[in-house]
């Protein structure tokens, strides 16, 4: 159980410390309602597809950046309401803050580990959601004459690919979202 109650600046500063939600680690892409106001997101540089009748921009947002929304005034609203697990229950006060923060610098050092190991594994440093990176390294492992080779040989950095999905799974995907779900598309 939490120490304290967790108060409105400790939750602000909370999200501003994690960003997972925002840098591509959780979702490849965010949906938008219809009162959002594009236009206004597009001039800050969000690239929005529709795919019936479905509006949504791509993960990483272009928007996050340094820990911060640049748009968080005019963020869309599906931003505005997003509420992980984590900061559900430090909401509820199942967990205290420093549980909170602790659970948030062990994620996102692990994620520091592993966006840069798959990104110099399929030659990429553009803007890639951590599942497309982890998807282009698959690919290029099985094209490869030895895949289970080249999965042996990088062992290590797919072992802290499974962590990494378990701990966002486990520690921050709300258990209402339906954000992670694979596209149609995928297998």
């Amino acid at each position: 159980m939490g120490d304290t109650p967790p108060r409105e600046d400790s939750l602000t500063s909370l999200c501003v410390g994690c960003g997972l939600c925002c840098d591509g680690s959780m979702y490849r892409h965010v949906e938008v309602g219809g009162d959002d106001r594009i236009e206004i997101l597009e001039r800050a540089g969000l690239v929005f597809s529709t795919r019936e009748d479905v509006t949504s921009f791509r993960q990483p947002c272009s928007a996050f950046g340094a820990g911060c929304c640049s748009v968080y005034p005019s963020r869309p609203s599906v931003c505005r309401d997003y509420r992980c697990l984590l900061l559900r229950r430090h909401e509820a006060g199942e967990v205290s803050d420093g549980e909170a923060r602790a659970i948030v610098a062990r994620t996102t050092a692990l994620r520091d580990r592993v966006r840069p190991g798959l990104r110099a594994l399929v030659g990429s440093d553009g803007p890639e959601s951590l599942a497309s990176l982890y998807r282009l390294t698959l690919a290029q492992f099985e094209a490869l004459p030895d895949p289970a080779g080249a999965r042996r040989e990088h062992g290590e950095l797919l072992l802290d690919v499974a962590a990494l999905r378990v701990l966002l799974a486990r520690e921050f995907e709300p258990r209402d979202s339906r954000s992670h779900q694979p596209e149609e598309s995928e297998p």
